[in-house]
């Protein structure tokens, strides 16, 4: 019976080797285009990428070490050096990254804004403040889920416009508009355009 175990578990773990890197390569795409602004919107809420590649990475270093065990223990297959030190260092920088991520985004706010656009573009909003400064930018979101940001501003006295309801989103034909009214903290710039490409 142990033997036939062993068979099976040497069988999959290649199989479970490929997936860990894919799942690797994934993180380290995600995390190279989170640079550029991305968000993941699922029904539960907004993921940002740096979740989204923290994700992958730890599929990915929980599937190398189920491998392992599959494959009879301790037990590694042979890399050249060289790959082993790019494997390494492709996950330290997207575990890097993902936490870089998570750190900015601890008094960070995510705001899926009503209505949807008729195509069904939606607009993502992130809010930021720390201190006598904030931030914000809004992200399109495409039919899939998959958002990338599309402009911009910074606020004074840490004021959150979409959090406090001052906004407006119009939509038309293939695009929207979203305004900001700052009342007594100034808003900069106040009209962005969302369009899902």
């Amino acid at each position: 019976m142990k033997t036939g175990e062993r068979i099976s578990g040497q069988v999959n773990a290649p199989l479970l080797r490929r997936a860990a890197t894919c799942c690797l390569l994934l993180a380290a795409v995600t995390a190279v285009a989170n640079l550029g602004g991305l968000v993941l919107v699922t029904p539960g809420g907004v993921l940002p990428g740096w979740a989204v590649s923290g994700m992958l990475l730890v599929a990915s270093l929980a599937l190398l070490l189920i491998s392992r065990r599959a494959a009879g223990g301790g037990s590694r297959p042979r890399r050249n050096a060289f790959t082993a030190l790019l494997h390494r260092l492709v996950v330290f920088g997207v575990g890097l990254s993902s936490l870089t991520g998570a750190l900015g985004d601890l008094s960070a706010t995510y705001h899926v804004l009503e209505p949807a656009g008729p195509n069904g573009c939606r607009a993502v909003v992130r809010e930021y403040s720390f201190l006598f400064a904030g931030s914000g930018a809004v992200y399109a979101v495409g039919p899939i889920g998959i958002g990338t940001r599309a402009s911009t501003w910074t606020t004074d006295d840490g004021y959150e416009p979409v959090a406090d309801g001052s906004y407006q989103l119009r939509w038309e034909a293939g695009s929207g508009t979203l305004r900001l009214m700052g009342g007594i903290d100034p808003v900069w710039p106040r009209a962005h355009e969302v369009t899902c490409g």
